[in-house]
């Protein structure tokens, strides 16, 4: 019965964020096909330009709502809409009053006006239900999967229509618009109403005292996420903008999509696995290591096929090097890995040292920005990547001392590490490998991540489980003996 509980609520959680990813790839392929590589440059342009504003003016509500244990549920939503509609109202401000600098910056100095419509997006966003997001401490993740799916289907169908009328970045736009649209009706559809007669100001205080330090976060990680989109287009172009968005996704974005699985399931488990509401040092061992567990079986297949894969979705002119595949390997395993450590520290209400975690990657993009001012190469953007979230995963390791064994996600970090450099070095060392080296490559790195997970069940999984029953049983009040029914 337990196995089939944690496998519905593991599908259950997994459905928003796969259908998501799905939507949101076609949407990506279909305007490849539709676009020219300069257009298409220009509408990533636009999303890079979206996605890194509301990054930095991000205050973390999403996860607030999630982690906060408050009895007034309902004014956790209700503080939460009432900042993000302020929050909104604050960007759309300042994306309309610096469009024309954020163009320029992205090297899309000819898209000012669109880049200033982009903020409707945001504040049309803001309008949502956020007890679709607190539904989910209770495993109840069916509403939210319902609402990104929808939005996201929305975005994807607005632009067969919307291609008879335009054929350039404006297609991006539209289908963004569509999204916030669709996702704001369908969240108060599926939440219903949840009224509050006035917002307490204790809670929102909290929110703030949560939030704040998150902002800086989100500077840190628009920077390492979108920084380098940046200096690709400034240094080689719209065109190359494209080439080099499509693959680096392509390698990351399905390791990202586990990554927010796994985000959805950790919570609660923390939440449930802890005493007296501390959270469990091995419960946060455990979802440190699977994640790394599953950011190494990710990044491998995909890394492999890279080269051969994004030909294939986007068109033949849309090509990368063996090289750039054995990078963009190892960097979505080390920034797939920094997940596990990111959501104990959040647990812990830790944001602080969260943001000066996540902030010391970007010391990578200066490394990237050099090597690239020197050899003018795509693959030194993404050794600067590399080493910017390498830096960022050993210092949040670090940050995690007081909450779990740093030795033992050390130890299995350096082997999985090896089994995934191991199927980098194939394509490194090969310009062009075959089918029967990078068969080699895959066989012989899953060898290692299986044995090591294997170890971590035997060692650490299983003693957690026989002490986390023992304790179950000790606090559980004494209940008379039923009889037995057919269902038992």
């Amino acid at each position: 019965m337990a196995l089939k509980r944690y496998a519905l609520r593991l599908s259950s959680a997994s459905l928003s964020s796969l259908g998501e990813f799905v939507l949101r790839f076609a949407r990506t392929v279909a305007l490849s096909h539709l676009l020219s590589p300069h257009d298409l440059g220009a509408a990533v342009a636009l999303a890079s330009i979206l996605v890194s504003c509301e990054m930095i003016t991000d205050i973390g509500l999403e996860k607030f709502v999630m982690v906060s244990r408050t009895e007034a549920r309902a004014q956790v939503v209700a503080a939460a809409w009432q900042m993000a509609v302020g929050r909104a109202a604050i960007l759309a401000l300042l994306i309309v009053l610096f469009a024309p600098l954020l163009a320029r910056a992205f090297g899309a100095g000819e898209e000012r006006v669109l880049v200033s419509w982009l903020a409707l997006v945001p504040f049309i966003t803001s309008f949502r239900s956020w007890r679709v997001v607190q539904m989910q401490q209770d495993y109840r993740y069916g509403p939210e999967a319902v609402m990104n799916i929808g939005s996201r289907l929305a975005g994807l169908l607005v632009l067969l229509p919307a291609c008879a009328l335009v054929r350039d970045a404006r297609l991006m736009l539209i289908s963004l618009l569509a999204e916030a649209v669709v996702a704001v009706v369908l969240s108060h559809l599926l939440a219903g109403p949840t009224r509050v007669a006035r917002v307490d100001p204790a809670v929102r205080r909290e929110a703030m005292r949560f939030g704040l330090p998150l902002m800086v976060n989100g500077v840190g990680l628009a920077t390492l996420k979108q920084m380098d989109q940046v200096i690709v287009s400034n240094m080689f172009g719209l065109v190359t903008l494209a080439e080099y968005s499509l693959a680096l996704n392509l390698a990351i974005i399905p390791a990202s999509v586990l990554q927010r699985i796994g985000g959805k399931l950790a919570a609660p488990f923390l939440l449930r696995s802890g005493h007296n509401g501390a959270v469990s040092p091995e419960a946060s061992l455990i979802v440190v290591l699977a994640t790394m567990i599953m950011a190494a079986l990710v990044a491998v297949p995909v890394g492999l096929l890279l080269d051969l894969l994004t030909p294939v979705f986007y068109g033949p002119h849309y090509q990368v090097s063996t090289t750039f595949a054995a990078l963009a390997m190892l960097v979505s395993f080390v920034r797939f890995s920094r997940g596990g450590p990111n959501v104990i520290l959040l647990q812990h209400s830790q944001t602080a040292r969260l943001t000066s975690g996540n902030l010391i990657a970007g010391v990578g993009l200066l490394i990237g920005l050099l090597l690239a001012l020197v050899f003018r190469s795509l693959d030194s953007v993404l050794i600067g990547l590399l080493t910017g979230d390498l830096l960022s995963f050993l210092l949040l390791s670090f940050l995690l001392g007081r909450y779990l064994r740093i030795d033992a996600v050390l130890r299995h970090g350096a082997v999985l590490c090896a089994a995934v450099t191991l199927a980098a070095l194939v394509l490194w060392l090969d310009a062009d490998p075959g089918w029967g080296a990078r068969g080699l490559a895959l066989v012989a790195s899953m060898l290692v991540i299986g044995i090591d997970a294997v170890v971590i069940h035997r060692r650490i999984v299983l003693p957690f489980a026989g002490h986390r029953g023992r304790l179950t049983m000790q606090v559980a009040p004494p209940m008379q003996a039923a009889p037995a029914g057919p269902g038992d």
